[in-house]
């Protein structure tokens, strides 16, 4: 949402058609800024319309307590009762872990703060990406292997670009901003 905001800002009068007024420009961005929105709440709530929060077994507790002592705000859901989610709070960071129904961890997701990618990745990100800001970091974790999400934005898109713990980097998704 601040990006949208942000956008707005940035909006140049002296960019616009000729024959097309300020509202109606503005009009047109807040409807698109607005679409984008909805797509997103909307697209968010298919992704879980199926998983419903629950409690969990004492087996998911134990091994969540095992693995992630001192964990805050955990609640559970799972859409088929065979793999599980737990999303909570740990050390201030929002975390999300998934499980089997026998307690195994399976992987994690973090949400993490650009200095805290790895030196290599933040300086592949810098020089392939100069003129780009970091806006959100996912770090994923499974299978003893590490991949980062970063969310890049410059002027006219965001980028979703895909990164190894050794560096490698490969555009995961392109969105053109309205």
């Amino acid at each position: 949402m601040k990006a949208h905001l942000q956008y707005y800002k940035h909006l140049k009068v002296s960019a616009m058609k000729p024959g097309i007024s300020i509202r109606e420009k503005l009009s047109s961005k807040m409807k698109k800024a607005l679409l984008f929105f909805t797509a997103a709440l909307l697209s968010t709530q298919l992704l879980f319309a199926g998983t419903k929060e629950l409690e969990a077994s004492s087996k998911l507790k134990t091994a969540l307590i095992k693995e992630f002592a001192g964990a805050s705000a955990v609640k559970w859901y799972s859409d088929d009762n065979k793999t599980f989610m737990a999303r909570f709070t740990l050390r201030e960071h929002s975390v999300t872990a998934y499980f089997d129904g026998e307690g195994n961890l399976l992987a994690t997701r973090r949400y993490i703060q650009e200095d805290q990618l790895p030196m290599t990745v933040a300086n592949k990100l810098a020089k392939r990406y100069p003129n780009e800001q970091i806006r959100w970091v996912v770090e994923f974790q499974a299978d003893g292997n590490t991949i980062y999400y970063v969310t890049l934005e410059d002027a006219a898109n965001w980028k979703v670009i895909r990164a190894t713990s050794t560096g490698t980097l490969s555009v995961h998704q392109t969105m053109k901003k309205a």
